[in-house]
């Protein structure tokens, strides 16, 4: 109808009046997706069909490059602006339910972090620094310290989210919960798209190519988080650069040390963790491998396969790389000879592998099917041993007996 296509072209001669008041430098207010507006610089303006529904190009001020976001007319404020009418709702709207209340997640928080905190004095907002982020129940409703840019200590005070603009503020999500999740400074560094996109996960980002960005981050750095695994029958250590506990990405240090010692723990297990570097970055690092912690699983986990339950997994930090434990492995001598008969078997998910060799040719080879869900020792007993017994119906006699399996269940090390 004539009067509908008239409100269009109106709107579109109304969006087009205002993309020809900006330009690339002009400083206004974008929307992020935290729901506040920040300050923000026009990077680009587009006259392109494909950036019709977001045509501007805006960069947020003290921050990076790759937070640059294309921005609706409607997501930006400024008085140079003119004024885009309000539809007026065909039909009052009925009154919502009480929302909620949302919790914030401060994770994304870091000390040294510029933020603006309102004043209730002055009733608007000023820079400030986050000077630390309280977890302690008492500071629940007022977890962030911040100092005020250009004042005294004196004047530092403890405030909630409801006073704190900072696209690092996100309010909790079903998603969220958990241990803190991954610091913004770990998300830039560390999450890099490979050349090769996995079809079947194409958010996959490998740990190498994210290590590997790190240490090109961190080259120039001088401080070091040092550690040692320490296990029965010897010790791992590893030397990582991280950045200097003022820098901004600082937090990203800290992740990336917790996946590693992760990654090493399971490799060769560990009853204890032995830190030694920057204080901040290595309680840090301490608190994740503790009860409660991004790594209580592994912390709860080792001492059973370690085969000593009653003994807590430990984590102690020390002043100087000389107190660590020195690296140790103890080699294990295969034997390579293959003569005579012998018998081998693999214990899978699914199936339990059995192969029957004499003089190191191949005479049976079979997958049986078990349930390695069921609960009952005895049946797993007799599917193990009938299914040796079938492989060693090939042979004349049995020399050796070789195998290997995902895990073991015992009374000494309950894993």
């Amino acid at each position: 109808p004539p009067s509908v296509c008239a409100q269009v072209a109106l709107r579109v001669s109304s969006f087009g009046a205002m993309a020809d008041t900006l330009e690339v430098g002009m400083k206004l207010h974008a929307l992020y997706s935290d729901g506040e507006y920040y300050p923000a610089e026009v990077v680009e303006v587009s006259e392109s069909d494909r950036r019709k529904k977001a045509p501007i190009k805006v960069h947020f001020v003290g921050y990076e490059t790759s937070d640059d976001k294309w921005m609706s007319m409607d997501k930006l404020k400024s008085k140079k602006l003119p004024k885009v009418k309000a539809e007026e709702p065909k039909e009052k709207a009925k009154p919502k339910a009480k929302a909620k209340a949302k919790e914030y997640d401060y994770a994304g928080l870091e000390p040294n972090m510029r933020v603006n905190v309102f004043a209730e004095a002055e009733g608007k907002f000023f820079p400030a620094e986050v000077v630390v982020v309280s977890t302690g129940k008492g500071k629940a409703s007022a977890p962030v310290k911040i100092h005020w840019v250009g004042y005294t200590k004196a004047s530092d005070e403890w405030v909630g989210g409801d006073r704190i603009k900072s696209k690092n503020l996100k309010f909790k999500t079903p998603e969220s919960k958990g241990p803190g999740g991954m610091p913004p400074a770990a998300r830039r560094l560390l999450l890099v798209k490979p050349k090769v996109e996995a079809p079947l996960d194409t958010g996959f980002r490998p740990l190498v190519l994210g290590k590997r960005a790190y240490l090109e981050a961190t080259k120039e750095c001088t401080d070091k988080l040092e550690w040692a695994l320490v296990r029965t029958d010897g010790c791992g250590t590893y030397s990582l650069p991280v950045f200097d506990e003022k820098h901004k990405d600082v937090r990203a240090s800290s992740y990336l040390a917790g996946v590693l010692i992760q990654e090493m723990i399971w490799q060769r297990s560990a009853s204890s963790l032995v830190l030694c570097g920057p204080k901040r970055i290595c309680e840090a690092v301490k608190k994740a491998y503790s009860k409660g912690g991004a790594y209580e699983f592994e912390v709860m986990s080792m001492p059973n396969v370690c085969g000593h339950a009653d003994k807590a997994f430990v984590v102690t930090i020390v002043e100087k790389p000389e107190d660590l434990p020195k690296a140790k492995d103890t080699p294990q001598v295969c034997g390579k000879d293959a003569s005579g008969c012998r018998l081998a078997f693999d214990l899978g998910k699914s199936d339990i592998k059995t192969v029957a060799v004499k003089d190191n040719e191949v005479l049976y080879s079979k997958e049986t099917e078990w349930d390695v869900t069921n609960p009952d020792p005895q049946y797993h007993y007799d599917a193990i041993m009938d299914a040796m017994k079938l492989a060693k119906a090939a042979l004349p006699k049995v020399d050796a007996i070789g195998g290997s399996a995902t895990g073991t269940i015992s009374a000494d090390n309950e894993a």
